[in-house]
């Protein structure tokens, strides 16, 4: 809990990520949208700015932090659900997105919850979101976490899924708290058949 006090804090005033940026310059005519494990809102009150409905989703209470990101008619628009990704309840949306949130469910949980993820986009709806790789260096030290091969990831969206991005990322890089790490990430956009 104290970790992710300090990581809101940080992070609070982050511009939104930039594949939320990349889905937004696509003009999807905004609806109904779900943001899982949205820290302190930045890409919920991005979503929201450009017109979309959004129910922000966090194991921790960070709803305050939003609403203050928002203005009065845009307030309107969001909803506030604390969750964990073991035990969660979705919703039918017309957009999921996951930003640096999906491998912090427990990996024995996952396939489960990945049912739950496909199954509430409707169809022509669409996730945006990413995935830690197998070279990712949090892989040795969180155990209880997802990372994924490239082809454990492709495989998620080959049935129900056209994929739209689909990137690759490698790097070197500081997390919010300051830390080095090495960071294997994959970025995706797909839109459900």
């Amino acid at each position: 809990m104290e970790n992710a006090k300090q990581y809101f804090e940080k992070t609070k005033l982050n511009p939104p990520r930039p594949l939320t940026k990349k889905f937004i310059e696509m003009n999807i005519n905004p609806q109904k949208a779900v943001e899982l494990g949205c820290g302190a809102g930045n890409d919920t009150a991005y979503l929201i700015k450009n017109g979309w409905d959004v129910i922000a989703i966090d194991v921790e209470d960070t709803e305050q932090m939003i609403l203050e990101k928002l203005n009065s008619k845009e307030k309107i628009k969001f909803e506030f659900s604390k969750q964990n990704f073991e035990n969660i309840d979705l919703y039918e949306t017309n957009l999921i997105l996951a930003n640096y949130s999906i491998p912090f469910c427990k990996k024995d949980n996952f396939k489960e919850f990945w049912k739950k993820i496909e199954k509430n986009i409707i169809k022509d709806g669409y996730f945006v979101g990413n995935f830690f790789g197998v070279k990712d260096s949090w892989k040795d030290i969180k155990k209880d976490n997802v990372f994924l091969s490239k082809e454990e990831v492709l495989k998620l969206f080959e049935k129900n899924f056209e994929i739209i991005l689909f990137e690759e990322i490698e790097n070197d890089k500081q997390t919010a708290n300051g830390n080095m790490k090495h960071w294997h990430i994959f970025n995706v956009i797909a839109r459900k058949k």
